[in-house]
């Protein structure tokens, strides 16, 4: 698999607009994959036709959480034990809080307000959401199919895997649809892992079988090296199991250049550290280092 430069807007993110110029700016400067929330693919599909810009030339994906995994939850603030501190807003790497209030349809289940919080006033919670179900039964474009399986329990991860993989083989959008599965070592040993794994690819039958490799999630926009050594590390072990890797969490301008100096061939997803190193500038400016940090990415992936 050569490597790609993916572009994670995240699971949780619904907001339409912020989403949309997202991924048309992205789109321009060359990136090859868009990961969006089910709730905003048709959408999508729509401003990179609309702009001109051929279907056929990105692949996207859509995200499934496992009841329990992180990136399906929210935030929530409790008014009464709130003291308007104002130290979650600064945490906020999506700019979703305006105490007590969060913007769900912004709010990516980072968890940074929660421990940014010193008086327990933030909690998170599983979204209820049926967006993906309604999806599968839309005529959009779904190259990949992303299921998160960041919990400890391993018959809910094969039960609502086989459910998942059902649905898909009845949906006229993804009924070829590539498989990746998003994790990290959180609830998994190397050996649990490699266990796992075999076993969710036997369930996927002839679908092309990828894994994203989530070493520190939702960290990216840290910019720091020791940030994403976890990844890379996580993304080695992946690779000597046979699988095709893309890597995520704690991705930044360091991930590249790491993956190439320990010989890992791999795909990288950017999220947050896309996300902000555009943010509060012109679109010229912000077209202009988005197009050389593609062409960075993908020449230390494929040289």
């Amino acid at each position: 698999m050569n490597g790609k430069f993916k572009l994670i807007t995240g699971l949780g993110n619904k907001d339409k607009n912020k989403v949309k110029s997202l991924v048309f700016l992205w789109a321009k400067a060359g990136a090859d994959i868009f990961d969006v929330s089910p709730a905003v693919v048709p959408l999508i599909q729509e401003a990179i036709v609309e702009n001109g810009l051929k279907l056929e030339d990105y692949d996207f994906c859509t995200s499934y959480a496992i009841e329990g995994d992180f990136h399906g939850k929210k935030a929530q603030i409790d008014s009464i034990k709130c003291k308007l501190c104002n130290k979650c807003v600064k945490s906020c790497i999506e700019g979703a809080i305006n105490p007590p209030n969060i913007d769900e349809t912004k709010c990516i289940g980072c968890a940074h307000c929660k421990k940014a919080c010193k008086y327990g006033a933030i909690h998170l919670y599983d979204e209820i959401d049926h967006s993906f179900y309604d999806l599968l039964k839309k005529d959009v474009k779904l190259d990949t199919v992303e299921i998160h399986i960041s919990i400890k329990d391993k018959k809910t991860i094969k039960d609502e895997f086989k459910k998942i993989i059902k649905a898909l083989d009845n949906s006229k959008c993804a009924k070829n649809s590539k498989i990746s599965i998003c994790f990290n070592r959180k609830y998994f040993s190397n050996s649990k892992a490699e266990k796992i794994l075999a076993k969710l690819k036997e369930m996927s039958g002839e679908r092309e079988f990828l894994v994203q490799a989530d070493g520190n999630s939702m960290n990216g926009a840290n910019n720091s090296l020791s940030g994403t050594i976890e990844t890379v590390a996580f993304g080695l072990f992946i690779k000597s199991l046979g699988y095709d890797v893309i890597l995520s969490g704690g991705c930044n301008e360091f991930t590249a250049e790491l993956a190439k100096n320990v010989g890992l061939q791999c795909s990288i997803g950017y999220g947050s550290f896309a996300r902000k190193m555009t943010e509060n500038l012109s679109e010229d400016e912000k077209l202009k280092i988005a197009k050389e940090f593609v062409r960075k990415t993908k020449e230390l992936l494929n040289d």
